[in-house]
């Protein structure tokens, strides 16, 4: 499974993952405990983080 996150200092972090079809949205107040959910609840997942140099290719892939 792949999480993509968007992560702003003050506002926290936005992610979304597909998870058996559908698609997921989360909010964490920090990166810290973004961190420690995909520790703990997502293993062994790769996470990609959307910065501006990658949005537009996210997008045309369909997963933002």
């Amino acid at each position: 499974m792949i999480i993509y996150y968007e992560y702003e200092r003050v506002l926290g972090v936005n992610s979304t993952h597909d998870e058996s079809g559908e698609r997921k949205y989360n909010y964490f107040s920090s990166l810290a405990k973004f961190k420690q959910w995909v520790s703990y609840e997502m293993g062994n997942s790769e996470v990609i983080e959307i910065t501006d140099s990658n949005y537009r290719e996210l997008v045309e892939k369909g997963v933002v």
